[in-house]
C-alpha cells in the first residue's frame, strides 16, 4: 500500500464552478451552481454593509511576501483610520503585525517543514516522548482541544491519505486511497483510528509553562515504523480555525479592533464591537445539484463564525474536497472513531460573540462531523451561546430567535423561507 503524499506539484487548483447549470456534462458530474460566491476567502459571503468605497476606510490588508506566510488562505479587512493614529500611520502597522503573525502561524502549524529557532509540529513529530517547550499559541491549542476531548489531531496517518486523494487527476486514481472504496484502506484507517481515541497509545501531555510532551507508546512507534510513517499529530483541516483566533487575538491585543479576518475554508473572526456599523454573512445552501445564496444573515457586534460545507466552492477547495465524476464528494471532515470523511448536512453555518473559532468548532465538530443531523444538539449548543443556521430543502433553519436573515432566494420558481427552531 503506498502511504506517501502523492506528488502534487503539477496540480493547479480547480476553478470555482461556474454559475450556469450545464445540462449535458461528461459523464454525469455534479454541477454546484454557486451564486455570488467569490473566489478564495471570499467564497465566505463576507461583506461590509455600509462602507462600500475605498475612501470610507475599509481596506483589505496584504502581508508581505517576502517571506513564506498563510495570508493566501486569509483575507483581512480593517477600518484604517478609525482610531487614534493617522490612516498611513495605521495602516503600516496593522500591515507590519499582518505580516508577523501569519509568518508565525505558518511556520508552527507546518508538518513538514523545520524552521529555525520554531518549535512546530513538525519539530515535535520528530521528537516523541521528550519534553519540549512551545510557542504559547500551541500550548493554548493542544490546551484547548484537551479540555473539550477532541482527538482529531492524531489522525495524522490517516489525513495523509485523504491528501493523497485529493490530490487525485481522475477517479480511477481515488480507489488507492478512498476507504469507501478500498477494503485495505479502510482496515488500515481503523488501525489508525484505534490508536487516535487511546490515549495510552498516543497524547499531547501538557506539563506547564508550554511545556510538552507528545507522548507515543511503543507499540505504536513499533506499528509507524512499520507502517513507513512518523507524523502523529497534525491539526490538519482544523488549522486555520485556530489561525484566524491567533491573528484576531492578536490584533485585539495590540488595539486593533476595527477589522475582520476570516479563512478561505470558513472560519471568521470579526472584531469590531464598537462602531455599530452593519455586516453580513451570506448563507448557502446545497439543493440536489445547486447551491444557492440562499440568504444574507446580518449582525453588528464582534463575532466568531464557523462554516462548515461538503462540497468544493473556490480555487482552493482542492486542498479538502475530491468530487468524482458521478457528483460523490470526499471532504476532509473525518470522524476519529473509524476513519471516514461525514457530513450531517450541506452547509451548517454556527456562531457565537463571546467564543473563539476554535472554541465554536470543538463543539460543533462532533454534531457535523457524522451520519446524520442530531438538531437537539444544537439546541445544546445553542444555550451555551452557539447558534446555527442549516438547510433543509427550501428551508432555512435558525435557533437564535433575534436573528437577522434577509434576502431570501426568490428566482426562477425557487423560493426559500426562513424558520426559527429554537427548541
Amino acid at each position: 500500500m503506498n502511504r506517501t503524499v502523492r506528488d502534487r506539484t503539477d496540480r493547479h487548483p480547480k476553478p470555482v464552478k461556474r454559475i450556469e447549470l450545464l445540462e449535458n456534462h461528461s459523464k454525469g458530474r455534479l454541477i454546484l451552481t454557486i451564486f455570488l460566491i467569490l473566489i478564495g476567502a471570499g467564497a465566505l459571503g463576507y461583506s461590509l454593509i455600509g462602507y462600500l468605497t475605498a475612501d470610507a476606510g475599509w481596506t483589505t490588508i496584504e502581508a508581505d511576501s517576502s517571506e513564506p506566510n498563510c495570508s493566501d488562505e486569509l483575507i483581512f479587512q480593517y477600518d484604517i483610520g478609525a482610531g487614534e493614529l493617522s490612516a498611513t500611520a495605521e495602516k503600516k502597522a496593522v500591515s507590519a503585525l499582518y505580516t508577523e503573525t501569519t509568518k508565525k502561524a505558518y511556520q508552527l502549524f507546518h508538518t513538514s517543514m523545520s524552521f529555525d529557532g520554531v518549535m512546530n509540529l513538525y519539530e515535535i513529530n520528530r521528537h516523541p516522548n521528550e519534553e519540549i517547550v512551545v510557542e504559547d499559541v500551541l500550548y493554548q491549542a493542544f490546551s484547548l482541544l484537551e479540555k473539550h476531548g477532541n482527538r482529531a489531531i492524531y489522525l495524522a496517518p490517516v489525513y495523509v491519505q485523504y491528501q493523497n486523494l485529493f490530490g487525485c487527476k481522475d477517479d480511477v486514481e481515488t480507489v488507492d486511497f478512498d476507504p469507501y472504496q478500498n477494503e485495505e484502506m479502510a482496515a488500515y484507517f481503523a488501525e489508525i483510528s484505534a490508536f487516535a481515541q487511546d490515549e495510552h497509545a498516543v497524547r499531547v501531555e501538557l506539563l506547564g509553562e508550554n511545556r510538552i510532551k507528545l507522548f507515543v507508546s511503543e507499540a505504536y512507534l513499533s506499528y509507524a515504523s512499520e507502517a513507513g510513517f512518523s507524523d502523529f499529530i497534525d491539526f490538519y483541516w482544523m488549522a486555520n480555525a485556530f489561525i484566524v483566533d491567533y491573528i484576531a487575538d492578536t490584533m485585539r491585543a495590540n488595539g486593533f479592533v476595527r477589522g475582520s479576518v476570516s479563512s478561505y475554508d470558513g472560519f471568521v473572526r470579526n472584531l469590531d464591537d464598537l462602531s455599530g456599523s452593519e455586516y453580513a454573512f451570506n448563507i448557502f445552501n446545497r439543493v440536489g445539484n445547486t447551491v444557492h445564496q440562499a440568504g444574507v444573515m446580518r449582525y453588528d457586534h464582534a463575532m466568531s463564525i464557523v462554516f462548515l460545507r461538503d462540497y468544493p466552492a473556490n480555487s482552493l477547495d482542492w486542498q479538502h474536497y475530491y468530487e468524482f465524476q458521478n457528483g460523490v464528494v470526499r471532504t476532509a471532515y473525518i470522524d476519529v472513531a473509524d476513519g471516514f470523511c461525514k457530513s450531517a448536512v450541506h452547509n451548517l453555518v454556527t456562531y457565537a460573540s463571546d467564543q473563539s473559532c476554535a472554541e465554536i468548532l470543538m463543539q460543533v465538530s462532533p454534531v457535523y462531523i457524522s451520519d446524520g443531523l442530531e438538531k437537539e444538539r444544537l439546541s445544546l449548543l445553542a444555550q451555551r451561546g452557539i447558534y446555527a443556521v442549516y438547510g433543509e430543502e427550501y428551508t432555512i433553519y435558525y435557533n437564535e430567535p433575534d436573528l437577522k436573515l434577509t434576502d431570501l432566494y426568490d428566482q426562477d420558481g425557487v423560493r426559500y423561507e426562513a424558520l426559527c427552531n429554537d427548541k
